[in-house]
């Protein structure tokens, strides 16, 4: 884990109020994220600049795939069965299955481009 993915589970921890025991957890969603970002900008290190950016985008993503975590739930509020990421509402309900489902990739796709206004600054073109 490199100093900036640090921060970002630093950030995150602290603003989710999360304990150490969910770190291997957090950091699969820091690296996924962190791949989207760089894919989505066509860049290969994430500038300093979109560390909160990228925290924010985890702490959206774990409330929308984790809301039955109990640390995770006290953080979302009252409407604990449904998080809302810009006009996207999604219920968490019961899963059985460990693996990513199609709606969990959606819903990271959707923090993406939820963020698009903060990381179109930072885009490359491919050529």
């Amino acid at each position: 884990m490199d100093r900036q993915e640090q921060e970002v589970l630093k950030i995150v921890k602290l603003r989710l109020n999360l304990s150490d025991d969910l770190d291997t957890l957090i950091n699969s969603y820091i690296r996924e994220i962190g791949r989207r970002i760089r894919h989505f900008c066509n860049i290969t290190k994430i500038p300093d600049d979109l560390t909160d950016v990228w925290a924010s985008m985890v702490m959206d993503a774990v409330r929308v795939e984790l809301p039955n975590v109990e640390e995770i739930s006290d953080s979302i509020g009252d409407d604990a069965g449904t998080v809302k990421i810009g006009d996207t509402s999604v219920g968490g309900g019961s899963s059985s299955s460990g693996g990513m489902t199609t709606l969990k990739k959606t819903v990271i796709d959707e923090v993406v481009l939820n963020y698009k206004v903060d990381l179109i600054h930072y885009r490359r073109l491919r050529w």
